[in-house]
């Protein structure tokens, strides 16, 4: 599997209303492989969109880029735990606006995503994520120039 960003002990902390004395089970809402899940299923979305950006997801690593390691990891974070407050029917993913609208919480996860990859893309290069040296034909003005 890739690589996994954040754990569900610190969606607990983020999302502690939901939990047990900070601690999810197979009776809260969500519950613990719920959780589980949503880091998996975010940290591969996130991979995805680091691939699309042109940037190699197995270059992030804690030993070898730990400032995008972590920023991502609570990135990560903050969205599965926004989920526990969507599960929940609250939170930013569960109002009117985005429900009228027909956007669904993976789609405004994905915005999220990319729109972080885009803001933070010089970041990720000067901490030392890979890039893929030959992008494909599609033509995207975010590829950065390999030095």
């Amino acid at each position: 599997m890739a690589t996994r960003y954040g754990t569900q002990e610190e969606v607990a902390t983020m999302a502690s209303i939901w939990t047990e004395d900070g601690e999810w089970s197979g009776d809260t809402n969500p519950k613990v492989d719920e959780v589980e899940n949503w880091l998996d299923q975010v940290s591969a979305q996130f991979n995805v969109a680091l691939g699309s950006h042109f940037f190699v997801p197995e270059s992030v690593t804690l030993a070898n880029t730990p400032n995008v390691f972590i920023s991502i990891s609570q990135q990560v974070v903050n969205l599965v735990s926004d989920l526990c407050n969507w599960k929940n029917s609250s939170g930013r993913y569960f109002t009117e606006k985005l429900i009228e609208r027909g956007i669904t919480p993976q789609m405004a996860i994905l915005k999220d995503i990319n729109a972080w990859i885009e803001l933070n893309a010089d970041g990720l290069v000067a901490d030392g994520v890979q890039q893929i040296a030959q992008p494909s034909i599609r033509k995207r003005p975010l590829f950065r120039v390999l030095s």
